[in-house]
């Protein structure tokens, strides 16, 4: 493969966002632009320092009228300026991720971050072994803090029989899916059934166990090391080298409206509750905009003297060689998932985006990629979320969202519109990536 130039052209808005949100007393609204103030240019323009600080400690401040006293236009004192379809009013703006020079782009490592969640899937999706050990982890999962809770209450940390025993009650499985299930939890704690008479090994396994029942943040490490490698020095992901995409210009940004959808009935509205509107700002890339990357293969990591520490030749080098296979194969699994979903709940918009692509993913030059990056895409896309509702069925992959607030709720669906127009959702596919020629 060597190295690779993409050129990536973005089919909605895409947002990457930096953590920062920006309240009303970052930036003021005028004229369906919305300006970041620049403080030292407020500062320069002969304004006292300490007056400035009294006016803002007022609830009431408003730029608007703080600068119109003064006689300056926003565009005077701000660091820049973007279209905004309203005023934020109160809601907050989701800041997206620039370089030093307030120019936008697109990190390498959110687009690793796609094209490993595809990997994972391709990998895993074609392995019965793996997947049988997954639906054993995830089934752990859902009851690791009731397992804790028993096993605490008897006292039995130390006693392997005792623990298979319940697993096989709270499991509801014969003594022989019980074995197989103390193995799973052994394995993911890092745990050796013959030293569990040791104190610091069950001390291990009591602190990994309530660990379980708790972390979401931890609960997909042990399925992506089973698949991947183990540790970082042999993951599968170190073959390949993702830069950062040069960078567009402001031009290139807006700012669109965010609201939160929920299911009522047999449709989706957007989400109100006590008076409340479930929405936010963000800064995102504008449909069509077009900024370039390099992706390299460290060939050195598939040779057989590395294959035999790292175990990556057969289907693991298969998936990163082949990877707009890879890459595509997953993104067609979402778009036939989000077309069902959307057709069912009524919004025929979005439905009909997915059907226009998945023309653009059939008409896709060779070796080009379609993923799905950035904020918005929803937990489940960004992980294994089918593979898991199939590997639980539906209650127990309900079990394993409440337990860890998977989505925070399961029915609601986030999607992303900018007025009056539907024009991205929640669960969109942000980027399509093409050859370079």
């Amino acid at each position: 493969m060597g190295t690779t130039t993409y050129t990536i052209t973005c089919l909605s808005p895409v947002h990457v966002g930096t953590g920062t949100q920006f309240g009303k007393f970052e930036g003021v609204y005028d004229d369906k632009r919305w300006h970041l103030i620049d403080l030292d240019r407020v500062l320069a323009s002969s304004v006292d320092a300490n007056q400035l600080a009294r006016a803002m400690n007022d609830r009431n401040f408003s730029w608007v009228e703080w600068l119109r006293e003064r006689s300056l236009d926003p565009s005077d004192v701000h660091a820049y300026e973007l279209p905004c379809p309203q005023d934020p009013e109160d809601s907050s703006i989701r800041q997206t991720i620039k370089d030093a020079h307030q120019q936008p782009y697109l990190p390498g490592t959110s687009v690793k971050g796609a094209v490993r969640t595809a990997v994972l899937w391709q990998l895993m999706s074609s392995d019965t072994h793996q997947q049988r050990f997954a639906a054993q982890y995830l089934a752990l999962c859902v009851k690791a803090s009731d397992l804790f809770e028993e096993i605490r209450r008897q006292r039995a940390f130390e006693l392997a029989d005792v623990h298979r025993g319940i697993l096989a009650q709270s499991l509801a499985v014969n003594d022989g899916e019980a074995v197989a299930l103390q193995q799973t939890l052994y394995r993911v704690l890092n745990i050796r059934e013959d030293r569990l008479s040791e104190q610091q090994e069950w001390r291990n396994f009591q602190k990994g166990l309530e660990r379980l029942g708790r972390s979401r943040e931890w609960l997909g490490q042990p399925v992506e090391r089973a698949i991947l490698g183990r540790n970082p020095n042999q993951d599968l992901l170190r073959a390949l080298l993702v830069s950062d995409s040069r960078t567009a210009n402001i031009e290139q940004l807006a700012i669109g409206l965010v609201w939160t959808y929920t299911i009522r009935g047999d449709g989706l509205i957007e989400k109100r509750e006590q008076g409340g509107e479930y929405k936010v700002f963000a800064e995102w890339l504008k449909p069509e905009t077009l900024v370039t990357l390099d992706i390299r293969l460290d060939e050195f990591l598939f040779t057989e003297q590395a294959n035999r520490e790292l175990g990556f030749s057969s289907g693991k080098e298969t998936a990163v060689r082949q990877l707009a296979q890879t890459c595509n194969g997953y993104a067609q699994e979402i778009i036939q998932s989000e077309k069902k979903f959307y057709d069912k709940y009524g919004l025929a918009r979005v439905r009909d985006f997915y059907v226009d692509l998945e023309k653009d993913l059939n008409d896709l030059p060779d070796g080009g990629i379609l993923l799905n990056i950035g904020w918005g895409g929803g937990w489940e896309i960004k992980t294994f979320g089918d593979l898991m509702r199939m590997a639980l069925g539906e209650e127990g992959f309900r079990q394993l969202r409440q337990r860890y607030g998977l989505g925070k709720n399961p029915k609601t669906h986030q999607m992303n519109l900018s007025l009056p127009e539907i024009i991205s959702f929640g669960q969109n596919l942000g980027l399509r990536f093409r050859v370079f020629k």
